[in-house]
């Protein structure tokens, strides 16, 4: 690289998380979570409120207007709208997959975890067991049957 090239790089690069990382990683249940679908709503105001964005605050929030557009209405009035019984099977699938994690990382349910799904009703204790068994079965027959994703992987 030549030092004549620096201010091309420095002005083509973005900074700030990408797109697919906001949509992925960071924002991922934004249509699912209630909390996260008022933060992800409230980032955006809190960014269109500065009134001089840096460069990564800008490509941030471009990049967050974006995924607000490609929304559908009908998956917001989902979540706004949604009953107990749907919140209920939301909490539970969050929770199995926190467990599954936990399991497969460090072997065993963490404190937290377990006092949470200890506060179920039997019926949703169970329900929420036999997700993360699911869950664990799932990847564990990946690895066990050789499949692998590292094609897919960055770096693999």
């Amino acid at each position: 690289m030549k030092t004549t090239q620096i201010k091309d790089v420095l002005s083509s690069i973005k900074l700030g998380p990408s797109k697919w990382e906001l949509d992925t990683i960071i924002w991922h249940d934004r249509l699912s979570n209630p909390n996260t679908l008022v933060n992800f709503l409230s980032r955006i105001e809190e960014l269109q409120e500065i009134l001089e964005l840096d460069a990564a605050q800008k490509t941030e929030l471009d990049n967050l207007l974006e995924l607000l557009d490609e929304m559908e209405d009908s998956d917001v009035d989902e979540l706004v709208n949604r009953n107990e019984n749907e919140a209920r099977d939301a909490f539970i699938e969050e929770l199995a997959k926190v467990s599954a994690i936990e399991v497969l990382t460090g072997g065993k349910l963490s404190f937290k975890t377990m006092n949470t799904a200890c506060k179920l009703s039997p019926n949703d204790f169970i329900l929420c067991a036999k997700r993360t068994q699911d869950l664990i079965n799932s990847i564990q027959g990946l690895a066990i049957k050789g499949e692998t994703l590292s094609n897919d992987v960055a770096g693999a």
